[in-house]
């Protein structure tokens, strides 16, 4: 079966390279941004099966960019999940009426970086990794 691609869209290099080593050591191609506005020109250039989103980034929100992302025809099959260090119902709420798939809690535990991103995947029945 063939890898599914994840793009890691963060303004924290550390939480990227940690969301890299995890996924690759998983067999997932990983692909970075570094801002929201990153998020569409990353997104459309190398067209992945899911993106995570931080929540907080300069410039442009996690939640902007998935509006961004959801208006982009060319992606609407793409998974998309809003992450972040903070659990709020609010929040929650905004990201689902963004377009958001998910929404997330950075956990420092490997495993559940993975476990989110299959349940992610499969919920829209896309290529998942073995």
């Amino acid at each position: 079966m063939a890898e599914a691609t994840v793009l890691v869209v963060d303004d924290d290099a550390g939480f990227r390279a940690y969301a890299r080593a995890v996924l690759e050591g998983e067999q997932f191609r990983v692909v970075e941004g570094a801002s929201g506005a990153d998020a569409v020109e990353v997104a459309l250039r190398e067209r992945p099966d899911a993106i995570l989103l931080d929540w907080r980034m300069p410039g442009q929100s996690g939640i902007a960019a998935c509006r961004n992302l959801r208006a982009e025809t060319a992606l609407a099959g793409v998974r998309i999940a809003v992450i972040t260090g903070l659990d709020d119902e609010r929040d929650r709420t905004l990201a689902r009426h963004a377009g958001a798939d998910a929404f997330f809690i950075k956990d420092p535990d490997p495993d559940a970086l993975t476990g989110q991103v299959r349940r992610l995947l499969a919920a829209g029945n896309t290529r998942v990794a073995p």
